[in-house]
């Protein structure tokens, strides 16, 4: 990087979010290029109103086949996930409970879903069974969505997941993973196991 003295300095940068190093690899860069020769530098517009393209299918089918799942939806942004997938999962009346170091995305998607929102504190599992056994008894019929991270992208520590599937089947929740920081982390799929996003 050149500085304001023009000379070329070399920097660690530690705001990014290249956890991979994937936004210099080659096979990208090839592949990048070979889009844009094919379909010009941007789709004109979002999906929504361009309408899907065989990227978005060709991507969407190696999501799923990569994490052994039916299928997967791309969206424009994590945040643009968030919004979206949680009104689509719970809305007035239904309950979702939130670890306190879930990302503001993931807030924002459980207050704009109309439900009613918990926060249990991190990774506490004991007050995360508390809040379940009230949903059940508060809202009985109702739907109830845990919503948690795999890996916290601020501490870097993970949520207790083994307890938390229990506690999901045990009550008949949903679970909704953001993997937004462990997906392609190796070590972080070995410790954690391969599980759908959505139960």
């Amino acid at each position: 990087m050149a500085g304001r003295d023009g000379r070329a300095h070399r920097l660690i940068n530690f705001s990014s979010n290249d956890y991979l190093s994937l936004a210099n690899d080659s096979r990208l860069s090839t592949a990048a290029i070979s889009a844009i020769q094919e379909f010009g530098v941007g789709a004109g517009a979002s999906r929504l109103i361009s309408g899907t393209q065989s990227p978005h299918v060709r991507l969407e089918h190696a999501l799923a086949k990569w994490k052994g799942t039916d299928a997967a939806l791309c969206f424009s942004s994590g945040y643009a996930a968030a919004i979206g997938t949680i009104p689509a999962l719970v809305g007035k009346n239904d309950v979702v409970l939130l670890d306190k170091l879930c990302h503001a995305s993931l807030i924002d998607g459980a207050k704009l879903s109309g439900a009613i929102v918990r926060v249990f504190p991190h990774n506490n599992c004991r007050k995360l069974e508390s809040h379940l056994e009230w949903a059940r008894r508060q809202y009985p019929g109702r739907r109830v969505l845990i919503v948690t991270e795999s890996v916290f992208s601020m501490d870097g520590d993970l949520a207790p997941l083994r307890q938390i599937v229990q506690l999901k089947k045990d009550f008949g929740a949903l679970l909704m993973l953001d993997e937004a920081h462990a997906v392609g982390d190796r070590s972080a799929r070995s410790r954690l196991g391969r599980r759908r996003k959505v139960e």
